[in-house]
């Protein structure tokens, strides 16, 4: 242990530290200015007109918020939220009634309490399990978004103009409902790396404070996604998965895994003959209408052997064929062999023609 004055001593070149590889001495003082700019021989290059040259390796690091994830491992989880992004442009039109697009513009990690903090008093948050994985992550949609799924969930046009509104006890039910029917291609996308996976929405709140300190200051993964609806970017949706949830899987998280998983997804001849096979030996229920017909209470129990009941089908009309209970095609009757029978004459659909799926009056 030295003392204050050796210290001192040392610093100022009065003292001698000894090397102990090459056993000679060292003027710590010396190795200071040489290394100081303007010092020693970076003096001698700046009075010969050249510039002065650095050449120790410094890089500057972070000790209060040091990066926990690889730059393989966060493309690795892009990869997954492109793909993400990809179905949700699939399934989520149907469901809300109009285009919706997302796409991801930013990938960054950091700690839940720096980013959490510069969102928005009120924004809703959806905390999300992945199964069987610890820990939770966060989703969350700006308000202008908010709004306009609200609105076209509820009939509107989707030119909701609201801001600055608390969101109602229904209105959290429905977004509720919007991110469970996005829960399919969220586990789609993670199951392509991480198998057995099981997504499920475990709670909602906008109360911050709860959030933060649910979160704490762990680090995470913010996936920053772009949302156009209707033509028009609308605002942000944003993920925000811990870096304790990952960790059992972390060897997973790899670009080379998630082109592989990509791979064996990938439908082949030989797949596809299997899936026919296996599906050509399901047994399906058949039923054909021959019509209907209205009676009274006291006409059904005066019913005897013999009696004829009326029914509103024409002779020349077709008979409705049902598979599994669902309207597919359009038959008329006979006879083949001495057994009677149906012959297909088209199919048919409810768009074809609605009508169809209604009983006569």
């Amino acid at each position: 242990m030295l003392s204050q004055a050796e210290i001192d001593a040392l610093l100022s070149g009065a003292l001698q530290a000894e090397d102990a590889t090459s056993g000679e001495s060292l003027n710590l003082a010396e190795l200071m200015d040489a290394g100081a700019p303007g010092a020693g021989g970076s003096t001698a290059a700046a009075a010969a007109g050249e510039a002065p040259v650095d050449k120790r390796n410094i890089r500057p690091y972070n000790f209060w918020s040091p990066d926990r994830f690889s730059k393989e491992q966060m493309r690795a989880v892009e990869l997954v939220h492109e793909n993400m992004a990809e179905r949700l442009t699939t399934s989520m039109p149907p469901y809300i009634r109009t285009e919706f697009r997302p796409r991801v513009v930013h990938v960054e990690q950091g700690r839940s309490d720096d980013f959490l903090k510069e969102l928005q008093p009120g924004t809703l948050f959806h905390v999300l399990a992945l199964d069987p994985l610890p820990g939770r992550m966060l989703m969350v949609f700006s308000q202008d978004i908010i709004w306009v799924m609200l609105d076209r969930l509820l009939g509107g046009s989707g030119q909701s103009n609201v801001t600055g509104k608390a969101l109602t006890d229904i209105g959290q039910a429905l977004m509720n409902g919007t991110v469970e029917y996005m829960l399919n291609d969220i586990k789609a996308s993670w199951g392509k790396m991480i198998p057995l996976i099981e997504p499920r929405l475990e709670d909602s709140t906008n109360n911050h404070h709860w959030v933060q300190m649910m979160m704490g200051n762990a680090r995470v993964l913010n996936i920053v996604f772009e949302v156009t609806i209707q033509q028009t970017t609308i605002g942000t949706m944003g993920i925000y998965v811990p870096f304790m949830m990952l960790k059992p899987v972390a060897n997973l998280l790899n670009p080379h895994v998630w082109i592989a998983g990509q791979e064996e997804q990938q439908p082949t001849d030989e797949s596809r003959d299997t899936v026919f096979r296996r599906l050509s030996k399901v047994p399906m229920n058949i039923r054909i209408e021959l019509g209907g017909a209205e009676l009274t209470m006291g006409e059904l129990v005066g019913l005897q052997t013999g009696d004829v009941i009326r029914l509103e089908t024409s002779v020349s009309q077709d008979l409705r064929m049902f598979i599994s209970d669902r309207l597919r095609f359009l038959t008329r009757p006979g006879t083949l062999n001495g057994r009677m029978c149906v012959q297909i004459k088209s199919s048919v659909s409810a768009e074809d023609d609605p009508t169809l799926f209604e009983v006569n009056p």
